[in-house]
């Protein structure tokens, strides 16, 4: 039976090794405390809303990855830090904008908003790497 795939793409068990040892790499973080931080910043809405739209990108991308589209994939792995970026722009506005006055208090909260107006752009590097990990195993293809 013949590959769905089309010429010049590998898949198979390398592809299937990366993603269970990206896997792996995530869920031995979780179980570390590494990504609490993660988690409570998309406890905030505006914050979750933010990532969820950046996953949902990364998803349309790396599913041109699967097809073989690598124009696609190209300009959506691309387009990730950027639309990051602008995200994480938006939170730190958002995280300043109630203030009416200056006390440590407040500043505590400001600065743990800020923070978390970070996790965007960290979300849309790693997403970008790994689309462009998957186009490189899958075809050698380069951005």
């Amino acid at each position: 039976m013949a590959s769905a795939a089309k010429p010049g793409m590998r898949s198979g068990p390398r592809l299937a090794l990366v993603h269970l040892a990206a896997l792996a790499a995530l869920l031995g973080a979780w179980q570390a405390g590494l990504l609490d931080g993660a988690i409570a910043a998309a406890r905030e809405p505006t914050e979750a809303m933010m990532l969820g739209a950046l996953c949902l990108y990364a998803g349309w991308g790396m599913l041109a990855v699967l097809r073989g589209d690598w124009k696609v994939s190209r300009h959506v792995a691309n387009g990730l830090p950027m639309w990051g970026l602008g995200c994480t722009g938006v939170g730190m506005v958002l995280a300043v904008s109630h203030l009416q006055g200056i006390d440590p208090g407040v500043m505590t909260q400001v600065f743990r908003q800020l923070a978390f107006a970070i996790m965007p752009n960290i979300l849309a590097v790693v997403l970008m790497t790994w689309i462009r990990e998957m186009m490189w195993w899958m075809s050698q293809e380069h951005i």
